[in-house]
């Protein structure tokens, strides 16, 4: 299973599109943090399969911005990777951050430690400080590209999580080329679903998902080639044949968020202000509240009448609980926003992936088909 850690509702930027609810002075305290751990490894015992492969979690530390309480980070690190060796427990270990705290000490730490980061930055300072901006209301993107010094090459233990937004998408295809500049090899671009997305925004979409995808192929014909997930992503299902059911939405089944007050919510997205009681579905005290839980992984997919007939649907994300859920109000409705985004990212993966293939680029046939 995969369980986050939402060690704070406190955070140094104020970014436009942050669905991590109102930031105020509340960290989790170092008992909630053990009995969360505590908890998240008896899951992962309880729901393994007797007699499998070794029950494996992965632990995500998450906020509010989680370097703030960095002592917290650490201690609860350090009881869960001795608990989880004690039980037999194969346990991978994320961070989210936005950076801005990250410097040379803590980037070897979290190298050192086996954590695979995700690194908050939107590109260039024309994207991110856009939209990401301090308290104060300066821009936060010098430090953050300070930080990304740390994070460099195919070896780096991190990916880059680009927010697209209808505010900064004009500056896309430049930032992608900015970080790609920098040898950043793992890119994710996580667009703002919840945004208003008007009708001429969508050309506009559209030509940087293009060009973006002309900045992939570059880089597999230089022979240094660069993850992006919305087209690795839609090359791969492609070729397996759709999204297999362990690919889809684990909300509230196999993933599971723990607010700083020890609450569980069926995923990071949902955690909010800790304050949603429709999503809230028990707390590290006293276990899962099944009756809330199960109506809420039962209504996981999507029953848009019309999209059951689209020859796309099998490569689409309509299933995402946590994004249908924060578009239309329901868990099972996919919005508009989100079909054009499936459409577009399909489009190019499609193109590229055709064009790679023609030339038998080795790397790209190495990736994908493993020859």
């Amino acid at each position: 299973m995969d369980f986050t850690l939402c060690l704070t509702h406190d955070c140094n930027l104020r970014c436009d599109y942050c669905y991590a609810g109102e930031k105020r002075p509340e960290a989790m305290a170092w008992e909630t943090a053990k009995r969360a751990v505590d908890f998240c490894l008896a899951e992962t015992e309880r729901t393994a399969r007797p007699g499998g492969s070794q029950p494996a979690a992965q632990l995500g530390f998450f906020g509010g911005e989680p370097l703030l309480e960095w002592d917290l980070l650490r201690r609860a690190h350090d009881y869960a990777d001795k608990e989880s060796a004690r039980r037999g427990i194969a346990l991978k270990k994320t961070l989210t951050t936005n950076m801005t705290l990250l410097d040379e000490s803590k980037a070897y730490w979290l190298r050192q430690n086996g954590f695979w980061v995700g690194l908050s930055i939107d590109g260039n300072s024309a994207m991110h400080d856009a939209l990401r901006r301090t308290a104060g209301g300066g821009g936060s993107h010098a430090r953050c590209a300070r930080a990304l010094e740390h994070f460099r090459g195919p070896e780096a233990n991190g990916e880059v999580i680009m927010v697209v937004d209808p505010r900064n998408v004009r500056h896309l295809a430049e930032s992608v080329a900015w970080l790609i500049e920098r040898d950043i090899r793992h890119i994710a671009l996580n667009p703002n679903f919840s945004a208003k997305w008007p009708d001429e925004t969508h050309s506009i979409w559209r030509e940087a998902y293009e060009a973006t995808a002309s900045q992939y192929a570059d880089t597999y014909r230089k022979g240094a080639p660069v993850r992006i997930n919305v087209l690795d992503g839609k090359i791969r299902v492609r070729i397996q044949g759709g999204y297999a059911a362990c690919d889809k939405c684990g909300f509230g089944k196999n993933e599971v968020s723990i607010s700083a007050r020890g609450n569980l919510y069926p995923c990071e997205r949902s955690v909010g202000g800790d304050g949603d009681e429709s999503v809230r579905i028990g707390d590290v005290f006293s276990g899962f509240d099944e009756s809330r839980r199960r109506p809420l992984v039962a209504l996981r997919g999507n029953t848009v009448g019309e999209c059951s007939h689209c020859p796309l649907r099998p490569r689409c994300m309509n299933w995402c609980s946590c994004i249908n859920l924060a578009t239309t109000g329901a868990i099972n409705r996919v919005s508009g926003t989100v079909c054009f985004h499936e459409k577009i990212s399909i489009a190019a993966a499609d193109r590229v992936a055709a064009a790679l293939y023609t030339e038998e680029n080795s790397a790209f046939l190495a990736n994908f088909y493993s020859l």
